[in-house]
């Protein structure tokens, strides 16, 4: 719904009146609210505000709100009235429902009641809108009705409707010249009239006779040419003065566009059934050209929606009646095509007669009729023929209703997303707090026990130099927690990246951790791009989990090395079982009974970040190795 939502808001309670507007400004894309604390004042500016939806108290002065419903039914029955009370009740609530209120509610302090109708508002008009749209084309088809050509006749009253006047519109309606007819070489009831019809549209005539009223009926007739059409007769019976039934008088058209399109209406009615209850956007476009070719009768049709990160109009959905049900892409050229033209201007554009070199379908298929409606911010619906100048004014109205429909139903779709994007937002924000207590808790270990450890050999020894490790140990304690704040609001994310050598942070890494006992080992050094503080961390890990969990009794030795696309981290100590390394990256997965089991999950989620691909084999010297690889090396 593009156009703003014009909503005349009535309350005898100003600061009420305030607060839901400004709720309504918040909850709506595009809303204009007028307020008015009277019934009376709001009937007497209801025409020159013309709002779509009007929005009513129940007990004010006056006149309360089912009175102001009933009289504004009395001027504009189809104008959606929601009350939206705060003295309701079961009774009122049935009354307002009796007198044809649109919708019901209670106020509330609540934003979720604002919100609620909010959403009351938007379906309203949008259903308001809609029906109006199918109004006005009712009405431009009753207009286009109204001068059909059509013949007169005079006949009298047998199966065979012999004839006795045929006017000179016979020619066109059936083929045959007046004279035929009158003459009885043509007879109307055996020669044109469809045979499956002749019974049902006697009938009629006879039951109209029979009360000596009018008559309206409609059937098919085979025309000289053998085509079939739809005819739509009135007549009369003439009648002596003794009763006497003397001759039918009536008046016959074609209406075979008026049936094709009332089916066609029909057809539409079930496709915005569709749309209404579908929420993915690329399944609203496959609706929409499903439809426009199966039921709207469209040889091609094709919507193409905005990508942002190409900055063009993309094929979503396409459907060629003409390519034997094959799916194939309107080719247009670039910028300059009808479709970016009409998205960009907000204006349909109708092309009666293509050059036949300039747009085509890649099955070389030419396009000569070409019309493109544009789909607000969202993209173009592209109907298209092979035929030149092939679509009436009917066929651009069904569209343009069409088309309407479904930029509705890409709004209410992308709605639906942003809250589907919102709720799995707060889910993933909610696991990863969740997850950032027990990484905080695993990785502030090992600069803690560094800490504990200097402190007491500076108590035992008074060395200075112990204290110096200690606050290298609490700084990276400060980084970390830094660090994982971020991540906790982020999610597992990368900074800035830089050319590292992998011995280097290797180093850092080992003076980071209780090595008592261990060795660390760099087998070949290799250069290579990450974020200098994240690799630490995964370095700092592995190694934390080869000491801990590594160790055989007589001390572990940990070797970093390089691979030809990346590095790997190893330890000489018992291994890791085949049957629980398929397990080790998952979250809390440990094999010992103090261990958080985040280690390694924090490891695969450093190197993920990364784009590194990283898994668990056996080393040469039976421990674990870890093998990370589709590293970026640096030159």
């Amino acid at each position: 719904m593009t156009d703003a939502i014009r909503v005349l808001h009535v309350d005898d309670e100003p600061a009420f009146l305030t607060l839901t507007s400004e709720f309504l400004d918040r909850e709506l894309d595009a809303v204009e609210v007028e307020t008015t604390m009277s019934a009376s004042d709001a009937l007497d500016r209801l025409d020159a505000v013309d709002p779509d939806c009007v929005v009513s108290d129940y007990q004010m002065p006056e006149m309360d709100g089912l009175d102001l419903l009933e009289a504004v039914r009395d001027r504009r029955p189809e104008l959606p009235f929601i009350l939206f009370t705060g003295h309701g009740s079961e009774q009122i609530a049935s009354n307002a429902i009796s007198a044809g209120v649109t919708d019901y509610l209670q106020k509330g302090s609540a934003n979720e009641q604002f919100q609620l109708l909010a959403n009351r508002i938007r379906n309203a008009v949008e259903a308001y809108r809609t029906q109006a749209a199918f109004e006005e084309s009712e009405r431009m088809f009753s207009t286009l009705i109204s001068n059909l050509p059509g013949m007169v006749y005079r006949c009298r009253n047998a199966p065979e409707w012999p004839m006795e006047f045929v006017s000179q519109g016979c020619l066109d309606l059936t083929g045959y010249q007046p004279s035929q007819l009158e003459r009885g070489d043509v007879v109307w009831g055996d020669d044109i009239l469809h045979p499956d019809d002749q019974e049902s549209a006697w009938g009629v005539v006879q039951d109209a006779i029979d009360t000596r009223e009018s008559f309206e009926v409609t059937y098919r007739i085979r025309r000289r040419d053998g085509a079939i059409r739809w005819m739509w007769e009135q007549g009369r019976g003439v009648y002596a003065d003794d009763g006497e039934l003397l001759a039918l008088e009536g008046f016959i058209t074609d209406v075979t566009e008026r049936v094709r399109y009332e089916r066609r209406l029909d057809a539409l009615n079930e496709v915005l059934g569709k749309l209404l209850e579908t929420a993915d956007r690329h399944e609203c476009a496959w609706v929409a050209v499903e439809a426009a070719c199966d039921s709207l009768e469209f040889p091609i049709a094709s919507v193409r929606l905005y990508d942002p990160e190409t900055d063009e109009l993309e094929p979503v959905a396409v459907t060629d009646a003409t390519a034997d049900g094959l799916e194939e892409r309107l080719a247009f050229p670039g910028e300059n095509g009808p479709a970016w033209h009409a998205y960009t201007t907000g204006e349909v554009q109708w092309y009666p007669d293509v050059v036949p070199e300039s747009v085509t379908v890649e099955s070389h298929a030419v396009v000569r009729s070409l019309l493109v409606l544009p789909l607000g911010r969202y993209g173009a619906l592209v109907l298209a023929s092979p035929t030149p100048d092939d679509f009436s004014e009917t066929d651009h109205n069904l569209a343009r209703i069409l088309a309407a429909n479904l930029q509705s139903a890409l709004d209410r779709a992308n709605r639906e997303r942003t809250v589907r994007d919102r709720e799995q937002e707060l889910r993933e924000q909610n696991a990863r707090l969740e997850e950032f207590t027990n990484i905080v808790s695993h990785d502030l270990r090992n600069p803690l026990s560094v800490v504990r450890g200097q402190l007491g050999l500076a108590r035992e020894t008074g060395g200075d130099e112990h204290f110096d490790r200690a606050e290298a140990s609490l700084t990276r304690i400060e980084d970390l927690v830094s660090d994982m704040l971020t991540l906790a609001k982020r999610g597992m994310v990368v900074g800035e990246t830089e050319a590292l050598y992998l011995e280097v942070v290797a180093r850092r890494a080992w003076e980071a951790v209780e090595a008592e006992g261990a060795a660390l080992t760099v087998a070949s050094d290799v250069g290579l791009v990450a974020d200098q503080s994240r690799l630490q961390q995964l370095l700092e890990n592995l190694f934390s989990n080869g000491i801990e969990h590594g160790s055989t009794g007589d001390g572990v030795t940990l070797t970093v090395g390089a691979l030809d696309d990346g590095f790997y981290v190893a330890d000489d100590g018992a291994g890791i079982a085949p049957a629980e390394r398929a397990h080790v990256f998952d979250p809390g997965f440990s094999t010992e009974e103090q261990g958080t089991g985040f280690g390694l999950a924090i490891v695969q989620q450093i190197a993920t970040a990364h784009g590194w691909s990283v898994s668990l084999t056996e080393g040469d010297d039976g421990g674990a190795r870890f093998e990370f690889t589709d590293v970026e090396l640096a030159e």
